[in-house]
C-alpha cells in the first residue's frame, strides 16, 4: 500500500476516541466509567504514541507500525500535563480499505 493513500493520524485519534466512548460503559469498571465521564471535560484526552511491540500477542498478527497507529485514551495528570490514568489502548488501522481496531481495556 501507498503511504499516500493512509488516513491521517488527526482522524485516526477522532476515531479512537470515538470507539473508546461507546465501548467503555460495555468494558470498563463502572467505577472507572463514572471517573472518566466526571474528569472527561476537564482532563479527558486521547493521544497518538509510538506503536509499541507488543500487539503481535494481543491482535494475532505482526503490527507493521506504517500502516497501523497506537492511541491511548484516559485522564491527564493535571500535575505534569501527562496521561497518566490510561483506561484504553488502542491499535487502530491507517488503511482505509481497512477499519479494523484492536482494544486492551484497562483492568483493576
Amino acid at each position: 500500500m501507498e503511504t499516500q493513500n493512509l488516513i491521517f493520524f488527526f482522524f485516526k485519534q477522532k476515531t479512537a476516541y470515538d470507539i473508546f466512548l461507546e465501548m467503555a460503559q460495555d468494558n470498563l469498571e463502572p467505577a472507572d466509567v463514572l471517573l472518566f465521564t466526571a474528569q472527561f471535560e476537564d482532563r479527558g484526552a486521547a493521544e497518538i504514541v509510538e506503536t509499541r511491540d507488543d500487539w503481535a500477542e494481543h491482535a494475532g498478527f505482526d503490527v507493521d507500525k506504517e500502516l497501523f497507529a497506537e492511541v491511548i485514551i484516559g485522564l491527564v495528570n493535571e500535575e505534569n500535563d501527562e496521561l497518566d490514568d490510561v483506561f484504553a489502548r488502542m491499535l487502530i488501522s491507517r488503511d482505509p480499505e481497512n477499519k479494523g481496531c484492536h482494544i486492551l481495556w484497562k483492568r483493576d
